[in-house]
């Protein structure tokens, strides 16, 4: 019962009995004391009651995954996924092209070669620089390669071979990468993968070339080595450039 609907009620009664003035408020007093212990007891056990609940809101909050995306934790990516991921990045970079900034720099090298008019000559007996081109070829390709890995790639083909420098308005780019784990326990490491290579000419011919490739990721997402090929790809593109 509610304390004070409780004191109205034994207040009510009192009105009824007949007392002496001293009666009635010696009753009252007691009354008011007896339902001040009551309040007083009220409350505490409220107070009790909600920190109680607070508590288990609180653990239970703990132990329950947050709904929102920005505070659940990331979901381990595994070894093989993120080698699965640098392989389909360099293939990406390999072939959507032309890439016009590796052109401008390697022209820019070539001319430092061959241009006797040129600021920058140095001669064929003489190194380029290549400062700007390792530059760009590091910032686009090294998160994907160890670094041993990388030094191999740039050196050697395939390395961007199929951005041809004098080759007018042709487009490439790739679809339908599938990139297969070896089945071979003692070589797990090692990577298979097939592809589609979609080249246009600057006749708006359309050609479809299937590439394959094989790559050893060394390290979790690094690359050590990698060999890839477009089948008729480059024949194509060096028929299109002599014309």
């Amino acid at each position: 019962m509610d304390p004070s609907k409780e004191f109205d009620e034994l207040f009510q009664k009192m009105k009824q009995i007949e007392r002496s003035e001293e009666a009635r408020g010696t009753s009252l007093e007691k009354m008011q004391q007896k339902v001040g212990r009551k309040k007083r007891h009220v409350l505490p056990v409220f107070i009790s009651i909600v920190m109680v609940v607070v508590a288990c809101f609180f653990v239970f909050t703990m132990i329950t995954p947050n709904s929102t995306p920005s505070d659940q934790l990331a979901a381990p990516v595994s070894n093989d996924d993120q080698n699965k991921a640098a392989i389909r990045a360099v293939l990406e970079h390999e072939f959507t092209g032309p890439d016009e900034e590796y052109i401008r720099l390697v022209k820019e090298m070539h001319r430092q070669q061959t241009d006797p008019t040129y600021e920058k000559y140095v001669g064929q007996d003489k190194n380029p620089d290549n400062t700007q081109y390792m530059k760009y070829l590091r910032e686009k390709f090294s998160t994907y390669f160890t670094e041993h890995g990388f030094d191999v790639f740039i050196m050697s083909t395939p390395a961007h071979s199929y951005h041809r420098l004098y080759l007018k308005d042709y487009k490439i780019s790739i679809s339908t990468i599938n990139v297969v784990q070896s089945e071979n326990p003692d070589a797990p490491k090692n990577y298979s993968f097939t592809a589609q290579v979609l080249y246009e000419n600057k006749d708006g011919e359309e050609m479809t070339f299937e590439m394959e490739g094989k790559a050893i990721c060394s390290e979790p997402g690094k690359i050590g080595k990698i060999y890839f090929t477009a089948h008729g790809l480059s024949e194509k593109m060096n028929e299109d450039m002599n014309e």
